[in-house]
Formats: C-alpha cells, sequence, structure tokens
C-alpha cells in the first residue's frame, strides 16, 4: 500500500521537525558561558610599596641622618597633628607609635631594590608604625605621593610633608643641610 502524496510530506515534515528540536535541545545541555583566554582577569603586579610586603630599611637609608616632618590627620575631628622627626627617632600621637628608620631624597626603585638617587626628586621617610603596641605599617611615606602609599586606617592618615638632610660630620664640622619639602 502506498501512502498518499499528503501522508508522506506530513511524515517528513514531522521527522524533520523531530531532528530540529533533537539538535536545537542538545544545545542547550551546556549553558555555562566559557570565557575565552584572553578575558580571563588580570593579576596586579606586586606593589613594592605594599604594607603587606616584608620590607626592611636599606642600610644607606638608615645611615641617612637627618629630620622628617609628618601630619597625622584625625579624620573624624578633621584634626591635624604635626609631627617632627630625627632619625631613629620615635614619638607617640595617640593611640599611634612613629619610628622613623631611614631617608631618602631621591627614592627609586630599581629591580625591587630601593635605589637614593640624587637625580630623582622623591623625597621619602622609612618608618614604622604601631598601633596600641601592635606593628600596622612598615615601609617608605613620600612626600610627593601621600595619597598612593602609607597607612591605609579608615579613622587617620598620615604623610610625609618634607625632610631634610644633614651630611655627615667631618672633622667634628656640620656643613649645613639639604632641605625637601612636599
Amino acid at each position: 500500500m502506498n501512502a498518499s502524496p499528503a501522508v508522506r510530506i506530513n511524515a517528513l515534515y514531522a521527522a524533520l521537525m523531530a531532528l530540529i528540536m533533537a539538535f536545537i535541545l542538545s544545545g542547550c545541555e551546556d549553558n555555562k558561558p566559557s570565557q575565552i583566554e584572553w578575558q580571563l582577569p588580570l593579576e596586579a603586579p606586586e606593589d613594592p610599596h605594599g604594607s603587606h610586603q616584608v620590607l626592611v630599611v636599606p642600610d644607606w637609608a638608615a645611615a641617612s641622618l637627618g629630620d622628617a616632618e609628618f601630619v597625622w590627620l584625625q579624620k573624624s575631628t578633621a584634626r591635624l597633628f604635626p609631627v617632627h622627626l630625627a632619625s631613629g627617632a620615635q614619638i607617640s600621637i595617640e593611640e599611634w607609635d612613629i619610628h622613623l628608620l631611614g631617608l631618602a631624597s631621591g627614592l627609586r626603585i630599581q629591580n625591587k631594590a630601593f635605589l637614593n638617587d640624587e637625580n630623582v626628586d622623591n623625597p621619602a621617610a622609612f618608618v614604622s608604625i604601631s598601633r596600641d603596641g601592635k606593628p600596622v605599617y612598615t615601609g617608605w611615606l613620600y612626600a610627593k605621593f601621600p595619597e598612593l602609599f602609607g597607612l591605609d586606617d579608615p579613622e587617620w592618615k598620615v604623610w610625609l610633608k618634607g625632610i631634610t638632610l644633614r651630611p655627615a660630620l667631618e672633622d667634628g664640622d656640620n656643613k649645613g643641610s639639604l632641605s625637601s619639602a612636599g
């Protein structure tokens, strides 16, 4: 028995529709978007200034003689606390202690090393800051970049206003000082 052409067309149409539905449904199995390699998030490079880094004051910075002027800002009251420290000295402000460990007239970084470059205008002070006896920040504070690096605290901000370097004493003679203010 031969089926009529209309029945054959309907059967062919139904088979084609079943095949199309199977193809469509098989494409929905993996509905998780896949990431293309160039879409992967970039990782930030290691920050040599970061407070999470274990930084040690360079010998040349610890040997630098001079003073540093800091300004502490209590954000909730907008009260400023100016602080003047000599090399190696420590002072307390409210619940904070700051210890001046080293100075640089022109700090720069090369191959992950901190260098004092007289051709660079980037005065900096290496400090250790603790709160209630617990270390909070150890590293460089910069006169030119007070917002970029330093203590990260919701209530307080500290920045380096400037440094004054004294040359090493020669024959018991003080030859003056070099000053840099931000």
